[in-house]
């Protein structure tokens, strides 16, 4: 291998880093969107679930740290900074759906004491109280983390995702009319959608999945036609939030970023701003242009049913700079992850050497095409910016050592800690 002159070399890995981080990626500057601490919760909460009236977040159930299944009922008033609480639910639960029509907020299905449930709680905010409801329709009671729900015209429609409903056998789409207190069995939802979440857009229920080993997207539902279709690829993390925005969806947790996706467009826009910590299990509201992230807990490999003591926070960003923005990136329409953009200034000629560094010390090392490096940095900073897949593969071509036709590596974008790109010229 002839390798570059020092200064050379070091020139060009710091042209490649800096094209890592800025192509094609472009960022809403941090300087106009800070994170604000506002008024802890009273006590830690994950799997929650929250709704907005008036003005005013209410954060229901979930789990503390001493709780695994809690049935309190938050309330935070962003005038005033302050939280107060509220009749309590009659069930503890975690990892619920839920959707608020009028002043009446439903909790739906999650996890009790006694298992997973298709028990309805509804609140009634005037009132200040709790009654049960029409028991959801599933013939299967729906894991934790797994129901959705969305409100079109005065109806809600819920889904239930269970691999064991996915037979022929089962249903698991129903809207539910308040008036009659009916659940109408609606066209099934066929895909697989796990730990992920779902708003309401148009008229329109989106269910966006947070696996990152299923085939994963963005779903959508016309109740008009009563039909499901794929709209896009890719998902940020599981156990992760959603909310809508004028014509965006808002997803939080599974990057530091906040990403912005048009469903019209096909197009994302991040908010960039490395101070918003990792989070799963949290809950997300928008009151007055303004998006507050509340509890959770550290993004891990476990699923989050624990709360931690210290980690009530309470974190809100302004979304008003993003009115009438045009600066985008390119979203969910985009090439396979493993292909390069393809752009005339991109250079691929040469190869390079690929160190990855872990979080836990190890390095890697990958003799590569500059085609390959570049599917990498392309791979990198659009899972940076909250989408596509979670892991990369990358083929060890001649390093592969054994009676193999083949050996590939897949590296897991949270944990790298750290790369470097040294290319070169045979």
């Amino acid at each position: 291998m002839k390798e570059c002159g020092y200064l050379e070399k070091w020139f060009l890995i710091f042209i490649l880093l800096l094209s890592a981080l800025s192509y094609p990626l472009q960022s809403i500057k941090a300087d106009t969107l800070e994170w604000k601490e506002r008024a802890d919760l009273p006590e830690a909460r994950v799997g929650a679930v929250s709704e907005v009236f008036e003005g005013k977040v209410y954060v229901i159930g979930g789990a503390g740290p001493g709780k695994p299944y809690s049935n309190t009922t938050y309330v935070y008033d962003p005038s005033l900074d302050k939280w107060s609480e509220k009749a309590n639910m009659k069930t503890g639960r975690i990892g619920a759906a839920s959707a608020i029509v009028g002043d009446r907020i439903y909790v739906m299905g999650g996890k009790t004491e006694q298992g997973s449930v298709n028990s309805v709680e509804v609140y009634n905010i005037k009132t200040d109280t709790w009654e049960d409801s029409v028991e959801l329709p599933f013939e299967r009671k729906v894991s934790a983390y797994n129901l959705y729900a969305g409100v079109i015209d005065g109806k809600i429609y819920v889904v239930g995702y269970d691999s064991a409903l996915k037979a022929d056998r089962y249903n698991n789409t129903y809207s539910y009319d308040m008036k009659t207190n009916e659940w109408t069995k609606k066209k099934k939802f066929d895909f697989d959608a796990t730990s992920g979440n779902a708003v309401v857009v148009k008229n329109k229920l989106y269910i966006l999945t947070g696996s990152e080993v299923l085939v994963t997207g963005v779903f959508e539902y016309d109740p008009i036609v009563d039909q499901w279709r794929g709209v896009s690829r890719g998902a940020i993390a599981p156990y992760y939030s959603a909310v809508m925005y004028e014509n965006y969806i808002i997803r939080t947790g599974g990057t530091s970023r906040i990403t912005l996706f048009d469903l019209e467009a096909k197009k994302s826009k991040t908010i960039p701003n490395t101070s918003a910590p990792y989070r799963m299990g949290h809950v997300s509201a928008i009151v007055d242009d303004t998006l507050y992230v509340i509890g959770g807990v550290e993004e891990s490999s476990s699923i989050p049913n624990r709360a931690r003591e210290n980690f009530k926070t309470n974190l809100s960003i302004s979304l008003k700079s993003l009115k009438n923005t045009e600066t985008e990136t390119p979203g969910d329409k985009d090439p396979e992850p493993t292909t390069p953009p393809k752009d005339d200034a991109t250079d691929e000629d040469g190869d390079a050497l690929l160190i990855i560094t872990m979080v836990n010390g190890l390095q890697k090392e990958y003799d590569l095409s500059m085609k390959e490096v570049n599917a990498f940095l392309s791979w990198y900073k659009k899972r940076d910016a909250g989408e596509g897949p979670g892991f990369y593969e990358i083929d060890e071509h001649d390093n592969n050592k054994g009676p193999f036709e083949s050996k590939k590596d897949y590296v897991v974008f949270k944990n790298i800690l750290m790369f470097e790109v040294n290319k070169y010229k045979k």
